[in-house]
């Protein structure tokens, strides 16, 4: 800096003018040092007052095998306690215990009302009277959140209760999750722990709802989302999910005119209309089996309209056109695939129809009928019989597995479709429990199966990687010690998991 203003002493007519220079010079060294905080302190407490913790305690659930994890939500329904946090806190069809700690620390126990099938949200309910007198409720806001906007969350980060982290929105149209899902880009620190954390804006509304990140950038699920799903929840109702089986992701459309023939002169229209969507669109990547989709669509389409409606970059307007659809179950779609514009009407299903609501332990294993997740990683059809996950001591042990990094380099998963038992064709859970008191009786048996897992064989130095849909065959031996087999099936009315032993 010195030298800065050495460089026009010889210039300067007064030492006044000198001084003048000086102090301007260092007030743009100290200008970031004492800029204006964006977040009033008073919202910011007042935003902490709606956080809580969850703990998570997990007796049975077919794709975790960790057995207690936590993570952050917060209260959106004081009146009738209804919590707000990601469907990974909740897990997926888990048989488990929920303990949440408000700010004040005192601490309620919670039931899972809903999760989405597809998407990272889902609501916890408690007792409101367990509810300190001093906790609030969130406000989503009505407004879409824009880049550059300035937001903070609060949450478990990094296992620190209640912490604060702030930042700025990256991208308002980023596409990412285990089903495809907008998220806003934030630029902030969001490691583990902070999943369910509300992201707020300067008037302490949430303009997001935080499910992965890492110590540089977090996604939070768009408020759209929310939005159109807590309405739903207030008045005790399961929000209308409807679908064609698509699996989207963004694609540029620079790429589009070079490879695929699209018009140069609507793509320059495009970015006109939708000048933050960085020129992306919505493009087909793959089709869940036996969908809708699976026969009509292709890896590739370019997903332009929806009855009409063009959706630009906005996978959530394209999610909830499919939803709000009223009493009709088919919708058209505006696509453009190599060159050629097409209309192509599909019908709808209901995704709540593919979610897990039965289970089956048995033998170390939780058997189900495969959700949409499982089929979009495994590749079968969904509502096929399976099971992702065994507990260590299990009698699976011939049954073709891989290692996943995600649950320990001890843990198996598996990605398959049961054919049959001893040659006797079981293709649904009831089929199941009819046979599992005969196999227990026998104790030694085969199980035949499609297997979609990559297997790895390793024979010293050499590494054979095989990954197919091919039919093997493992024989099972019963352990008369093994866990009592049960069915597990959701309580609707209650939302509440009721076990029941197999008789033997």
């Amino acid at each position: 800096m010195n030298d800065l203003v050495k460089c026009y002493t010889n210039k300067i007519p007064d030492i006044k003018t000198y001084l003048g220079l000086k102090i301007f010079i260092i007030s743009l060294y100290l200008q970031p040092i004492f800029a204006k905080e964006p977040f009033d302190p008073a919202i910011i407490a007042k935003a902490k007052q709606s956080v809580v913790t969850i703990a998570v305690t997990s007796s049975l659930s077919p794709y975790d095998q960790l057995h207690t994890w936590s993570g952050t939500g917060f209260i959106v329904d004081k009146k009738e306690g209804y919590i707000l946090t990601n469907k990974h806190v909740i897990g997926t069809a888990v048989v488990g215990n929920y303990e949440l700690t408000f700010y004040n620390g005192i601490q309620a126990n919670a039931k899972v009302v809903y999760y989405d099938p597809w998407l990272d949200y889902g609501f916890l309910k408690v007792d409101p009277n367990d509810i300190p007198i001093g906790g609030v409720e969130t406000l989503f806001s009505k407004v879409s959140p824009l880049p550059d906007e300035p937001v903070f969350i609060i949450g478990n980060n990094e296992g620190k209760s209640f912490s604060i982290h702030k930042g700025v929105v990256a991208d308002v149209y980023h596409i990412v999750g285990d089903m495809p899902q907008q998220a806003i880009l934030l630029s902030l620190n969001t490691t583990g722990g902070s999943s369910g954390s509300p992201v707020f804006n300067s008037k302490g509304e949430a303009i997001a709802l935080n499910y992965s990140g890492n110590t540089i950038f977090a996604n939070g699920l768009h408020p759209a989302y929310i939005r159109y799903a807590l309405p739903f929840i207030k008045r005790g109702a399961i929000p209308i999910r409807k679908h064609i089986g698509v699996i989207v992701d963004s694609y540029a459309l620079t790429d589009a005119v070079r490879y695929d023939g699209f018009p140069l002169a609507k793509q320059q229209a495009y970015h006109k209309k939708f000048p933050n969507a960085s020129n992306r669109v919505i493009q087909v990547v793959t089709l869940l089996k036996n969908t809708p989709a699976f026969d009509l669509l292709l890896p590739g389409d370019i997903l332009w309209a929806i009855d009409g409606k063009e959706i630009g970059p906005n996978l959530v307007d394209f999610d909830l056109a499919m939803s709000q659809i009223g009493a009709k179950n088919s919708v058209q779609l505006t696509l453009f695939r190599k060159g050629q514009w097409h209309l192509v009407t599909l019908p709808l299903y209901d995704l709540e129809a593919h979610k897990i609501s039965k289970m089956v332990y048995f033998g170390g294993a939780t058997f189900f009928e495969s959700d949409d997740y499982f089929s979009k990683t495994g590749g079968q059809s969904p509502k096929t019989l399976t099971f992702a996950l065994v507990e260590p001591q299990n009698i699976f042990e011939q049954v073709k597995r891989f290692t996943d990094g995600y649950t320990g380099s001890h843990s198996s998963c598996f990605r398959l479709k049961v054919l049959s038992f001893d040659g006797i064709p079981v293709a649904n859970l009831d089929a199941l429990v009819q046979l599992i008191p005969k196999l227990i009786e026998k104790r030694y048996f085969t199980m035949e199966y499609i297997n979609a897992a990559p297997i790895c064989t390793y024979n010293h130095r050499w590494v054979d990687f095989h990954i197919g849909y091919d039919p093997y065959k493992s024989n099972i031996a019963y352990h008369t010690h093994s866990a009592e087999p049960k069915l597990y099936e959701l309580d609707l009315k209650h939302m509440k998991w009721i076990g029941k032993p197999i008789v033997k």
